[in-house]
Parts: structure tokens; C-alpha cells; sequence
């Protein structure tokens, strides 16, 4: 009994077929692109524009924000500074605090958002 259950199981699973291990077709007639809706993307601190920020003085935190016109971006980011010596960098929020004075490049990276804001960090008064 055993055997006809085992050879009956291993007939149902033979076949003759190849098996199909070719990538899936790409279905190109979709209208979504994958593409991001086109939107105005800026970055502020508590709610100002970076542009409209007055220079930040070495000891000054800005924890930035990216907005996609008026909405808050959220999701995986990346934001860094150039040099890495002008600021600290905090583990879990978007916020660096200034540490030396010089000029260098915030870059942020929200998705495939990006903005790359530069920065003159003066020294503390």
C-alpha cells in the first residue's frame, strides 16, 4: 500500500515539461513608470527653509525635514555632510549639530529625493 501511495505521488510530480527558469517577461504596458510624482521638494528647519535659515554657528543643531510640496517625506535616509569634520551626526534622528566653522554641502536623501543644500558654519560669537 505504502508503495503504489509513493508511486502514484512520485508519477504525479514527474512530468515532462521543461522547467522554466528564464527571468519573467516585463510587463511594459502599465502605465505607472516607477517614477515619482513630479513635486517641489524642499528641506527646512523647524518649518523655516534651509534658504531662509541665517548661517549656523559652530554648537548650532538642525534636525531637516524633507517636504514633497507640502507633505513630510518619511522613509529610509540618508543625510550626510562634506567635509565630515563640520558636524555630528545623530543616530536616529535627522539632526547634525555643528562642530567646526568652514563652508561644506548637506546632503539628504529621502528615497529617490534628494537635496543637496550648501552651508557656512561660523564660528561661535
Amino acid at each position: 500500500m505504502m508503495i503504489s501511495l509513493m508511486s502514484v505521488l512520485w508519477m504525479a510530480c514527474a512530468t515532462d515539461a521543461e522547467l522554466d527558469t528564464g527571468e519573467p517577461a516585463l510587463n511594459t504596458d502599465e502605465s505607472d513608470s516607477g517614477q515619482p510624482d513630479a513635486c517641489e521638494v524642499s528641506v527646512r528647519v523647524d518649518a523655516v527653509p534651509v534658504s531662509e535659515m541665517p548661517n549656523p554657528s559652530v554648537g548650532d543643531s538642525w534636525t531637516l525635514i524633507m517636504y514633497c510640496d507640502e507633505t513630510i517625506l518619511m522613509g529610509p535616509a540618508v543625510l550626510r555632510i562634506e567635509p565630515a569634520d563640520l558636524a555630528t551626526l545623530a543616530d536616529d534622528t535627522p539632526t547634525m549639530t555643528f562642530i567646526k566653522a568652514g563652508t561644506g554641502e548637506i546632503q539628504y536623501q529621502i528615497g529617490s529625493r534628494k537635496a543637496d543644500i550648501p552651508v557656512t558654519i561660523e564660528a561661535s560669537p
